[in-house]
């Protein structure tokens, strides 16, 4: 990869602007683990040169990759705290404007969502797309994905229409993936290129990226060895993996019961204030031992409702209800409120109802009560659940 870093670039501005079929296949799509880092990705539907041209302020800088299909190009040397705008080269013509924003300020917002899959009869589009729009006009800084990208992650055309429902939000603000059951190949690697597990830090709250699934089972000490190191540092830190510790999913699968309590003693002892994970398609959040257990895999998937009774450490469940979950961050504190986006049917074929914009479904925050601000909320959920259950399972 190469670097050019000038002022004007009157060759480049020669080039045409991309038409609309010339687009890449998949992307732009943006990953951090650093403040003055990003990588950008991008996938052609052949391969040919790569390239992307970083504005800031009067400085234009360019960052080339040779030939290939996908392209992963890294930008390093950038300020913290600062919004940089981009575009990428697609056979030879140059994209629209993109933008992110560095890691390094204290105060800021990201949100998690997870479980974007598809089933017919509705496609990414029609449920992930309405989503991933609420999503965008909440400008966040990073957005983390908790798994089950698609349906099937060998099947490339999954993936246009992942790609295809989230492009304004992934092509301009950075995405965090955790990988999920579904997410099982070697195409989502090469999409992502990222490592099994991972952490980072955004201000002063420490974030780990752990990995739930049963292929990584033979590696479960070293993982386990690393998380312990991890949380020994010091600071707020706030987990995501795919598979939850508590659900009213009878499909229960990730770790097993001998292994969750090691992880939630690590948590317990190691500075976790919140643990968010997906799999579950709907919102649950419980409470043990002082750490906050979120579950929200309401990205567009098809909804569930519970099919076994929830464990007591439940606070409040949400069914049938697309959303997602903001965590505005203010130094080492943090408040999530998860955002209803549309209601749907009980066979999951329509959506019944669109909320408007701001919708609070369940709020939480560190040094706040566990109790669920809506009182009863949890018990009309599982009500709700338990009455469509018995429709289905007459």
């Amino acid at each position: 990869m190469k670097r050019i870093g000038i002022f004007i670039l009157i060759l480049l501005l020669l080039v045409p602007a991309v038409s609309a079929a010339e687009l890449p296949r998949w992307g732009p799509y943006i990953t951090s683990l650093d403040e003055d880092t990003v990588t950008i990705h991008y996938c052609l539907y052949e391969n040919a040169s790569g390239a992307a041209e970083i504005t800031q302020g009067n400085m234009i800088s360019l960052f080339t990759s040779d030939s290939a299909a996908f392209h992963h190009l890294q930008i390093n040397n950038l300020t913290p705290d600062t919004t940089y705008s981009y575009r990428i080269l697609v056979n030879g013509t140059w994209s629209d404007t993109y933008s992110f924003r560095t890691f390094g300020v204290e105060n800021y917002t990201f949100v998690v969502s997870g479980d974007t899959r598809s089933e017919p009869p509705f496609t990414q589009i029609e449920r992930h797309g309405v989503v991933a729009s609420a999503i965008l006009e909440e400008n966040p800084l990073f957005v983390v994905h908790l798994g089950d990208f698609s349906g099937e992650a060998n099947d490339p055309e999954e993936w246009d229409q992942f790609f295809s429902a989230g492009h304004d939000l992934y092509a301009n603000t950075i995405i965090i993936p955790v990988q999920g059951n579904h997410d099982y190949s070697p195409l989502y690697t090469e999409i992502f290129a990222m490592p099994d597990w991972y952490a980072f830090s955004a201000g002063s709250l420490q974030f780990l990226v752990l990995n739930t699934n049963g292929w990584t089972q033979t590696r479960f000490d070293d993982q386990t060895a690393w998380l312990s190191e991890k949380v020994a540092e010091k600071g707020v830190k706030i987990v995501f993996f795919h598979h939850p510790f508590y659900t009213t999913d009878q499909k229960r699968t990730g770790l097993t019961l001998d292994q969750i309590p090691i992880w939630q003693e690590i948590f317990e002892t190691g500075g976790v204030s919140a643990v968010y994970s997906a799999h579950m398609h709907a919102y649950e959040r419980y409470v043990s031992n002082g750490v906050t257990y979120v579950t929200n895999g309401a990205g567009g998937a098809p909804l569930y409702a519970p099919s076994v009774d929830p464990a007591d450490e439940l606070v409040t469940a949400i069914y049938h209800t697309l959303g997602y979950v903001r965590v505005d961050v203010t130094g080492s504190e943090f408040t999530s409120t998860f955002f209803k986006v549309a209601e749907a049917s009980d066979d999951n074929s329509v959506l019944k109802k669109i909320y408007p914009s701001g919708t609070v479904g369940d709020q939480f925050g560190t040094g706040t009560s566990a109790s669920s601000p809506f009182g009863n909320c949890a018990l009309l959920g599982l009500l709700c659940g338990a009455v469509y259950f018995i429709r289905r399972n007459p």
